[in-house]
């Protein structure tokens, strides 16, 4: 018995002793290309970034766009985005605000519960609660179109894909990994289409359309709607970009996947172990990396750089337009 105690023993301790010599590996770059200053201000730091957006300390916020914009956002109250010129800012108890670009509210709607995203398109209004309760509400009248409770979920991913309006129809990216599109009309179920059914962090977090098609994506998986057929990939995702004729799929294990709009596989690149933080996509193809890396890549992803930030990214990081913000800073790309 003392025997077999002290060779339980033993193993324990070998165990114990590889798990502390086990290092977490990190990004590091066969070579670097220069270095990259921050070469701008803000009026503030930032002290709250969405998808759509981000917020300012000093109640200023900025846009997909890159447009700084001070709308006087309240304490407390989140901006979630601007759309067709009204921003859509939301209260932690359900209390929702659209103000015009002087700042003055122009509509306010309390739903009673936290909201996840929201959108607007002329007067139309499209809600996902944070309970995944979808809404469309005529401004105007203040009429509630829609209405319906989707299955709830556990756990959420914290990108959240807002609603998306196509003509007369609105689509729902839902917190349990569906589409739901509606008829905004009046109102009317036009079509389910799940996108994946895991069962925790399946919010849709990337929602979007390039001609005939239609690109939505979870954490588990990326699919593409067509008239003819429906494709789909499934990868650990960090983020998505969709160009007009190229979809790059961002993995959480450091790599970039270079697919046409049928998510056929063009091409791929491992950055072992990097973490993503943002990307921009313009002529080239920026990525940022957690510890203090810009990648710099062609957009077939034949040939990249490496640049180094002045530090690692550690606080709140948003790309719009053609800036990468961060802190109280920003970088102007190429």
């Amino acid at each position: 018995m003392i025997k077999i105690i002290s060779l339980i023993f033993a193993a324990g301790c070998i165990l114990f002793m590889s798990g502390c010599g086990t290092k977490r590996q990190y990004f590091e770059p066969e070579s670097l290309h220069g270095s990259v200053r921050f070469d701008g201000r803000l009026s503030s730091s930032i002290g709250e970034v969405a998808k759509e957006g981000a917020s300012l300390k000093n109640g200023t916020v900025i846009t997909r766009n890159g447009d700084e914009i001070n709308i006087n956002l309240e304490k407390g109250y989140s901006f979630l985005g601007e759309f067709d010129g009204k921003f859509i800012t939301v209260s932690p108890y359900g209390i929702l605000h659209v103000k015009n670009s002087e700042g003055e509210l122009i509509y306010d709607k309390d739903v009673g519960t936290m909201i996840a995203s929201a959108s607007i398109n002329e007067n139309t209004l499209a809600i996902i609660t944070s309970d995944n309760a979808l809404l469309i509400i005529d401004m105007n009248s203040n009429v509630v179109i829609f209405q319906k409770k989707a299955d709830s979920t556990p756990s959420l991913d914290s990108r959240i894909a807002a609603p998306y309006f196509l003509g007369s129809l609105v689509v729902f990216p839902t917190l349990d990994g569906k589409l739901v599109i509606v008829d905004k009309n009046d109102g009317s179920l036009i079509r389910n289409v799940v996108v994946s059914a895991e069962r925790d962090f399946n919010n849709v977090i990337f929602l979007d359309i390039v001609e005939d098609r239609m690109f939505a994506a979870t954490a588990k998986r990326i699919i593409s709607i067509s008239p003819t057929n429906i494709n789909y990939i499934d990868e650990d995702i960090k983020d998505v970009v969709l160009l007009s004729d190229r979809v790059f799929i961002f993995t959480k294990n450091g790599k970039v996947i270079l697919t046409d709009l049928n998510l056929k596989i063009l091409h791929e690149q491992k950055f072992s172990f990097a973490i993503f933080s943002t990307v921009v996509a313009k002529d080239k193809l920026y990525i940022i990396e957690k510890r203090g890396y810009l990648i710099k890549s062609d957009l077939d992803l034949k040939n990249f750089e490496v640049f180094k930030l002045p530090f690692d990214i550690e606080d709140f990081l948003f790309a719009a337009g053609d800036k990468i913000y961060y802190n109280n800073s920003f970088y102007t790309l190429e």
